[in-house]
């Protein structure tokens, strides 16, 4: 999923944390704030290999929202945990948004 790669490269150091204003909503900023800081670890490069996305899956709420988890590979041999929610855009998320644009509204990281 495009989306959880863009947040490991965030929470990697890869990419700013501003790659991804407006596609995040304010709580789930402050949680990337204070995630990025708290794992300073996703940001080493183990024998030069390169963090990616092993695997992810979306389950559907009945809201209509997507509830993604997600296993990232740091190294061959260490994996982590990264859970997010994305909810459709509405009339209220400004110029641009609508029920095609997501949002992350919520992300942890293990």
């Amino acid at each position: 999923m495009w989306f959880a790669g863009r947040l490991l490269d965030v929470l990697t150091g890869r990419q700013p944390l501003t790659a991804l204003a407006g596609r995040v909503r304010d709580e789930a900023y402050q949680s990337l704030w204070e995630l990025r800081a708290a794992r300073a670890d996703w940001r080493r490069r183990v024998r030069g290999r390169t963090p990616y996305v092993y695997r992810c899956r979306a389950f559907p709420t009945a809201d209509g929202a997507l509830e993604v988890v997600a296993v990232v590979a740091l190294d061959s041999d260490v994996f982590r945990a990264l859970a997010f929610r994305l909810e459709p855009g509405d009339a209220d998320s400004g110029p641009g948004y609508g029920a095609a644009r997501w949002r992350c509204t919520a992300v942890t990281a293990r």
